[in-house]
């Protein structure tokens, strides 16, 4: 997954893009998993210092997800779904993470859409979960960039 940004000061390219919201991890795995970055269209690394009007690409590899989250077929109420996000309308009764006690949770028939419709991303990111007992909207991110941006959007309030 690709994202670009247009440079507003002379920065180097870690430091534009942690306020982008890139974390030191995210990068990484950009170096060392499959990623990249690139300047106007030229690879280059993470030191590179930008100059205004720079147009920044990060490639962000795939994630592959846990062996250990089973998928489970099951029908999912989706209300809202992009590159980013998918928001599922949660029945009660069933729980939004497995734990001994559950394994027929919607992180497991999250997982089972993703491979279903061959996602790249197969890691299920939870942003928001609610109680088995309890119904309503959760909000998953499609990658760990999103879960990462939202994230901090939500510790600003």
């Amino acid at each position: 997954m690709k994202f670009s940004y247009v440079a507003d000061r002379r920065t180097k390219v870690k430091t534009f893009l942690k306020s982008h919201d890139v974390s030191k991890a995210l990068l990484a795995k950009v170096k060392f998993k499959g990623g990249n970055i690139w300047v106007n269209g030229v690879e280059q690394n993470a030191i590179y210092l930008l100059d205004i009007g720079d147009v920044v690409t990060i490639e962000i590899p795939d994630e592959e997800g846990f062996e250990s989250l089973k998928p489970i077929k099951h029908d999912l109420n989706i209300v809202y779904e992009d590159d980013n996000f998918l928001i599922i309308n949660k029945p009660d009764g069933v729980a939004s993470i497995p734990s001994i006690l559950h394994s027929n949770t919607m992180a497991n028939f999250v997982k089972n859409y993703y491979l279903e419709q061959d996602y790249p991303n197969k890691q299920v990111h939870i942003v928001t979960r609610l109680d088995k007992d309890t119904s309503g909207l959760m909000l998953f991110a499609k990658h760990g960039y999103a879960h990462a941006r939202l994230d901090k959007q939500l510790q600003k309030k």
